[in-house]
């Protein structure tokens, strides 16, 4: 019979393992995108773990730093995707999603200014 701890410790590796997943594929992903460009039918989709989230003076703008940034911007002309890591980010105000102290999920229009 398979002794509980060792049960408790099989699920934690594979916990483990999974997390690892979306690391090792963002490892190789390509990164040549424009920067700058801000179509009318641009989105951008961004997810990853940030500090020192605040909002600029105006309200205009989200600023806050990167420790790992994974991003995805949907233009006319193709999908562009990457990860960014430990980086400075300033993000329009009408971002829809989720903004913690120390994680971001959503999706803004525009691209990402890097």
């Amino acid at each position: 019979m398979i002794d509980m701890n060792s049960k408790v410790v099989g699920i934690l590796v594979c916990m483990m393992m999974l997390t690892t997943i979306p690391i090792a594929s963002g490892l190789n992903c390509e990164v040549g995108y424009k920067c700058g460009t801000t179509g009318i039918f641009d989105k951008t989709i961004i997810r990853g773990i940030v500090l020192f989230p605040r909002v600029s003076q105006d309200g205009k703008t989200i600023n806050f730093f990167a420790l790992r940034l994974s991003f995805r911007i949907i233009e006319p002309d193709g999908i562009t995707y990457g990860v960014v890591k430990l980086h400075r980010f300033q993000i329009p105000n009408n971002f829809k999603g989720y903004l913690g102290n120390f994680y971001i999920f959503g999706s803004f229009r525009g691209s990402l200014d890097i």
